[in-house]
């Protein structure tokens, strides 16, 4: 079994409230959850092929070349391995909020502090699994898919993934959401 890295969601600090918030303050947010829900649908169209090829319906071979026709960013490495695909769209976006988003937040709210931390914890653990995730997809490449049991982890791992990011997305949306409207900070 596969001791992956994980989270504890009741651990997660409360964000400040807003409550003169106007409707305006809300866009930022509602930009953020935009820009989650492409990954929300790239990552759905990754596990419906993840689970054709647990059921021997399709082989890796098929399953990279799904994550690369989703078309979320150019090519990483020359070889085109899963996470030069994916997880450096993700990896791209979450540099992004931790250069330039989480720094002015944290100046211009001391009440996120406690939040952003643990988004940014939560940034690394995701990386550390997306890493495990294209080193399964790449030995199996490599090896070829008929070792069931190496498939059965790359199922466990991208499953693990998956639910990890789809919390971290909601955690995020909600925590900082109106936080980034009210301090004007993004698009």
């Amino acid at each position: 079994m596969d001791d992956l890295p994980g989270w504890d969601e009741s651990e997660r600090p409360a964000p400040p409230s807003y409550p003169t918030a106007t409707a305006g303050d809300l866009q930022a947010g509602q930009h953020l959850a935009a820009v989650h829900d492409m990954f929300r649908q790239g990552l759905a169209t990754v596990a419906e092929v993840v689970a054709r090829v647990v059921q021997g319906d399709a082989d890796v071979g098929e399953a990279r070349a799904a994550v690369h026709a989703l078309g979320l960013t150019e090519t990483y490495q020359q070889l085109g391995s899963w996470c030069g695909q994916v997880c450096r769209a993700i990896t791209h976006h979450h540099q992004i909020e931790d250069a330039w988003v989480y720094p002015p937040l944290r100046s211009a709210d001391g009440g996120l502090r406690d939040v952003l931390d643990r988004l940014t914890l939560e940034h690394e653990v995701v990386h550390a699994v997306l890493e495990r995730v294209d080193e399964t997809l790449v030995a199996l490449a490599r090896d070829g898919d008929d070792d069931r049991s190496a498939v059965e982890r790359l199922s466990r791992q991208f499953t693990h993934l998956h639910a990890l990011l789809l919390s971290h997305f909601r955690y995020e949306e909600d925590a900082i959401g109106t936080a980034l409207g009210v301090h004007r900070i993004g698009p």
